[in-house]
Formats: structure tokens, C-alpha cells, sequence
């Protein structure tokens, strides 16, 4: 029997399915490679606390390699720089090159600050991802707070990933036990677009409470040892968190697999490119066709198991499933980074440390869900 080789470039969420069922691909004659910068997944739903000091990076980590360990399966560290769909290969940034019979991307979405860097010494800036960043964070922050020096932060973005940051910021002065929190956040749009406007006067009553000011205008820049805003002022600021959107990569445009101006993998209701059937995709490199989804960890979590099957059934020539499950009325759990959460459903918005309890095991649930975990 021929062995097929899959090919999963990027180790996302939305992958994770078919890591946990590496033994029906093996069965069906199937080599599963999968390509990654790394040999953990961190998950984005606990990054928040990670920045917060609420969770070790250990507790929100996936061993992605570990998972790959598997016969008939290969994990390769490596991050893919372009796609030759008609040779069906990848590149790699290291200039390796990896054929493939079917590949899958999950390779997420990145975070581009909208606003032009510094080329002096001034204000750090973290992007909101990689979430390992958020460590990174966390880590320089208590370095300055330990040497007793002061500490300013700049939150660029309203969102709920720019609120969660704000939120885990003050929870992290707070665990350190800075008095006065400095931290400023950029959101021209207010706290939480888009969400029901109890959900943003509650985002906006956690952080000020808390010491934080919220500013209706956007980082247009870096000024010396602090950031430009639109309103024409300057803030200082010793570091710069930002959630100012997301995108995918550039590689599938590049490929001529994006058919949209957001630049993701263009796919049909079966997660499958419309323009070769062996490239499928999932998560927030996407663009699904039928209907444009947010950018939305829930995505990726709801088509990891139709992907899985897809691909199975694609290289055995059985019918593939389409994805269904596109609806937007799904829980939203914000961490308030002091206990407490903001959920959302639908209509139905509420704030409370019972919120941030449900928040927790969900999250932890998640993490015990696919095999090697502790």
C-alpha cells in the first residue's frame, strides 16, 4: 500500500484533533508530519492569566512534538515561508523543502502594530501574540517593579484581547503590590466594540476602579519614552502591549490561495481551498468562504474535529462533512485579571468571581482533553 504523507503546517488548536488521532491515519496508511516553531502550543485562552501571574506557562502548554511522537508520524521545528501548490511542496524559512500529498494550515493569526516603531531607546513593545510573549511581559515587568523602579504601561487597542491585557497588567501590579498603577489604554473606539454596551461600561468600571485610564484615541507611534496617540498627545510609557488586530499570514497570498483582501487561506464549507482540494486549513488563518467568521478562538476549537475527519476521509477517497457550526451566539469569557470575568452570551452580559470560576474550568477542561497531559 502507498503510504500518503499529511503535512500540518503549524501546530494550532485547530490541529490538535488530528495530533490525538494519529493511530486512524496510521491504520489508513497515512504519514502525519507536523511542522511548528516550537514543540509546545500555548493556549490562548489562559494567556491573560499568564501575564496576571495566575498561571505558570506550564498549566496552558500543549507538547505538540510530544503528541507527534507517534509511528507514522514526525514532528519537524521549523516555520513554513512558502507554498508551491502545484509541486505540492513547502518552504521552509531554513530553506528545507517538504512535499506533501494533502497539507492543513493552522498556523493562526499575528498581531501587526498598526503604528511605526522606534528606532531609538524607548518603550518595549509586546504584540499580544505569540501568548509566549505575554510571559515575556510578565517577566520584564516584575524585573522593574523588583529593582523599585516605576512602571508604565500602554495597552494600544479597546478589544477584548486589549482589555483582557489592560485587566491582566493591573492583576499583575496588584500581585507585586504596586500602589499606583500606571497604565494607560489606547482605545479609540471605547472598551469592547461590538459587544452589548452593558459589557463595556463593566470593562470600563473594572479598570478605572483599579487605577487605569482609558483614552479615546489610537498609538499612532513611538516618541521617545513614550507613545504618540491621535488626539495629539504623548503618553510615556516604559512598555507597549499590543492587540491592535489581527491577520494572517502572508504566505497564502503569495501563494495565490487567498481570494480576499484579509489575505487568509480562502476555503469552502469543508475547510477545503477551492483551488486545490489537497490544501485544507482551519482556525485564524482562514478565510471560510461561505460566511466570513470572526477571529475567534471558538472557531478553531469547532473545526478541529471536522478537519481531522476531512483530511482522513480526502486521502482514504471517502466524502468529506462540511463545517455547520459557524454560529456567533457562543460563551465569551473575559478574565478581569482580579478574579472576576466578564461573560457574554448572546444578549446576556454579567461580571463576577463565579464567571472567572466557570472561566477556569473550562479553560482547564480544555488543557485535559488531548492525550499527554498531566
Amino acid at each position: 500500500m502507498h503510504t500518503k504523507r499529511l503535512v500540518l503546517a503549524g501546530g494550532g488548536h485547530v490541529h490538535l484533533p488530528v495530533l490525538a488521532r494519529l493511530d486512524a491515519f496510521a491504520a489508513a496508511g497515512i504519514t502525519v508530519v507536523c511542522i511548528a516553531p516550537g514543540p509546545y502550543l500555548a493556549y490562548s485562552g489562559m494567556g491573560p492569566g499568564l501575564l496576571a501571574g495566575r498561571y505558570a506557562l506550564a498549566e496552558l502548554r500543549f507538547p505538540i512534538a510530544a503528541m507527534a511522537a507517534r509511528p507514522g508520524a514526525e514532528f519537524v521545528r521549523g516555520t513554513v515561508a512558502a507554498i508551491d501548490p502545484a509541486g505540492r511542496r513547502l518552504r521552509l524559512a531554513d530553506g528545507r523543502e517538504i512535499a506533501y500529498d494533502a497539507v492543513s494550515f493552522g498556523l493562526g493569526s499575528r498581531v501587526v502594530p498598526d503604528f511605526p516603531g522606534n528606532d531609538r531607546p524607548g518603550p518595549v513593545v509586546y504584540t499580544a501574540k505569540p501568548i509566549e510573549n505575554l510571559l515575556l511581559a510578565r517577566q520584564a515587568i516584575e524585573s522593574r517593579v523588583e529593582a523599585g523602579g516605576t512602571v508604565r504601561v500602554m495597552v494600544a487597542g479597546g478589544g477584548a484581547a486589549g482589555f483582557e491585557l489592560a485587566a491582566g497588567v493591573l492583576g499583575l501590579f496588584d500581585r507585586l503590590g504596586v500602589k499606583t498603577p500606571s497604565l494607560t489604554v489606547a482605545a479609540p473606539r471605547g472598551l469592547l466594540p461590538g459587544w452589548p454596551d452593558r459589557a463595556g461600561r463593566l470593562a470600563e468600571a473594572s479598570l478605572t476602579r483599579r487605577g487605569a485610564t482609558i483614552c479615546a484615541a489610537r498609538v499612532v507611534g513611538l516618541a521617545g519614552r513614550g507613545a504618540a496617540l491621535s488626539d495629539g498627545t504623548t503618553r510615556p510609557c516604559d512598555f507597549v502591549l499590543a492587540a491592535t488586530g489581527t491577520r494572517p499570514p502572508d504566505l497564502f497570498a503569495a501563494a495565490g490561495l487567498s481570494a480576499e483582501a484579509d489575505g487568509g487561506l480562502m476555503v469552502t464549507a469543508r475547510l477545503q481551498s477551492p483551488f486545490h482540494p489537497e490544501i485544507f486549513g482551519g482556525g485564524d488563518c482562514i478565510h471560510f468562504g461561505p460566511a466570513p467568521l470572526p477571529r475567534a478562538g471558538v472557531y478553531a476549537v469547532r473545526q478541529g474535529p471536522v478537519l481531522a475527519a476531512n483530511l482522513l476521509a480526502f486521502l482514504a477517497g471517502r466524502e468529506l462533512l462540511p463545517f455547520r457550526d459557524t454560529g456567533k451566539n457562543y460563551l465569551a469569557l473575559l478574565n478581569c485579571g482580579d478574579g472576576r470575568a466578564i461573560l457574554r452570551k448572546g444578549p446576556f452580559v454579567a461580571e463576577g468571581t463565579w464567571a472567572m470560576t466557570l472561566k477556569d474550568w473550562i479553560d482547564r477542561r480544555f488543557m485535559r482533553s488531548f492525550p499527554l497531559r498531566p
